[in-house]
């Protein structure tokens, strides 16, 4: 058993909390004009309009896109849900936002009077500051001590660890890790494999254990397997720290799904995935019942008004009537596997669940009883791999200059150039091919454009 070493023990274990990211994209519209689900039921799943057994008073916004809305969280009535701040580091790392102080001190005045918890404005380590590991970290740390200084106690803000690999995660941890926040926000979390390691390391170095720390947010992993990965690191943290340190993460998925004509209808236990029913764009060809409601394995108060009528022409109704539908099923997802974690030993739930996630579960419990974490790590690593991806070894030439001569190494850049430049002389010869067979098919359109009437902001794949 786990030894208790936090001092004083909360008398209430701690449960996951998912934040649903629907503050931008075809779900921003219907918020904001504050339309009805059902008659008497908003779209606004936190109102004291809805009935309480599906009131949810958990939501994520983001600074990136409303942060010149400062009234945002009064306009939407969410003054007494908890609401977690995103702090727009991925859009300024994509360059849809233009960094520069001011709209680090926009952004920080917006997350203190619209957010309770919320992540620090750190740099990704990716997209256009991809192999700039150093200069990420560089801006993310100046930024941190702007908010370790300003901060005034109004919302609780959070640590940020980011990287791609153990080297790069253990460096940016140690160079912020004295900071006084209230807990952390772990980034590029989608890779099991890194993911785990951060937490490895953090009970090595006892950070869960410091008074300060409550929250731990793993950001922007929604999958099956993560709600099991997720209840399981909160089920032990209750058990190391007293009930101190709540587990969250947040998604679009709800949201993402509706896009491609998707519709979650139940979690799949032995195959980790979501079963699906899927919506052509154009439903006039299919012989879709003239009455009714879609079928739903919950009986939210959205059920009855997603009508066959509403997928049979697929426009910005139909997407956002399935968004207010996925996000139940996500929550009954995670309740779930929470209740299952929580209730049965790991031999019981070998006959639901892979027996990979069952070793990834009992690697977990071994690294918090274990004076070596790390060495579980490695012991288990090849589970983490198999089941969520290698980590990026690419790592950024600052980084590794002091450890390897690096100079005889191609770059990033020129090996994404080289890769490009291949893919375009297949295609090349892929079109002269079809221009000299007159019996080649025609090309056919994309058929991923055209969904519907609305704009899409966020294409961000669901998790």
């Amino acid at each position: 058993m786990i030894l208790k070493q936090s001092g004083l023990v909360n008398e209430q274990p701690k449960k996951i909390v998912y934040f649903p990211s629907l503050s931008s994209g075809a779900y921003a519209s219907p918020l904001t004009k504050d339309l009805e689900v059902a008659p008497g039921v908003p779209y606004r799943f936190w109102d004291d309009r809805t009935p309480e057994e599906w009131r949810y008073k958990y939501f994520l916004m983001t600074a990136g896109h409303l942060y010149k809305k400062t009234g945002i969280r009064k306009t939407w009535g969410l003054e007494d849900s908890l609401v977690f701040g995103d702090s727009g580091g991925f859009q300024i790392a994509t360059g849809a936002l233009k960094w520069d102080l001011a709209l680090r001190d926009s952004i920080f005045e917006w997350l203190e009077a619209n957010s309770d918890i919320a992540c620090n404005i750190d740099i990704p380590p990716r997209v256009t500051y991809e192999g700039r590991f150093q200069e990420s970290l560089d801006i993310s740390l100046d930024n941190f001590k702007y908010f370790e200084k300003k901060q005034s106690g109004k919302t609780n803000f959070l640590n940020v660890v980011q990287g791609s690999n153990p080297l790069e995660f253990t460096h940016w941890y140690n160079t912020v890790k004295d900071m006084q926040f209230g807990g952390w926000c772990i980034g590029s979390s989608r890779r099991l494999v890194d993911f785990m390691y951060v937490i490895a390391m953090m009970i090595k170095e006892k950070e869960f254990l410091k008074p300060y720390n409550t929250w731990v947010h793993l950001l922007g992993i929604s999958k099956v397997s993560d709600f099991f990965i997720l209840a399981q690191l909160q089920k032990l943290m209750n058990q190391y720290t007293g009930n101190k340190i709540t587990i969250s993460t947040d998604s679009s998925s709800p949201g993402q799904y509706p896009i491609f004509g998707q519709m979650v209808w139940s979690p799949n236990w032995k195959d980790q995935v979501f079963n699906m029913l899927y919506f052509p764009k154009d439903g006039n060809g299919l012989n879709y019942p003239t009455t009714g409601h879609i079928p739903s394995l919950i009986n939210h108060p959205g059920v009855k008004t997603l009508t066959w009528d509403v997928v049979r022409n697929y426009s910005t109704e139909a997407v956002t009537r399935l968004t207010y539908h996925n996000l139940y099923m996500y929550i009954y997802t995670a309740e779930n596997a929470e209740n299952l974690i929580t209730s049965c030993p790991l031999e019981v739930l070998a006959e639901l669940i892979p027996n990979d996630l069952i070793q990834i579960l009992r690697s977990m419990e071994e690294m918090f009883n274990s004076p070596d974490p790390i060495a579980v790590y490695e012991r288990y690593r090849q589970f983490y791999v198999k089941y969520g991806g290698e980590n990026v070894m690419n790592i950024a030439r600052e980084t590794m200059d002091s450890f390897f001569d690096t100079s005889v190494f191609p770059t990033i850049k020129e090996l994404k150039l080289e890769k490009k430049v291949a893919n375009a002389e297949k295609k090349e010869l892929k079109l002269q091919k079809l221009a000299t067979d007159s019996t080649a098919a025609p090309i056919i359109e994309n058929t991923l454009g055209g969904w519907g009437d609305y704009n899409v902001t966020d294409t961000t794949q669901p998790q």
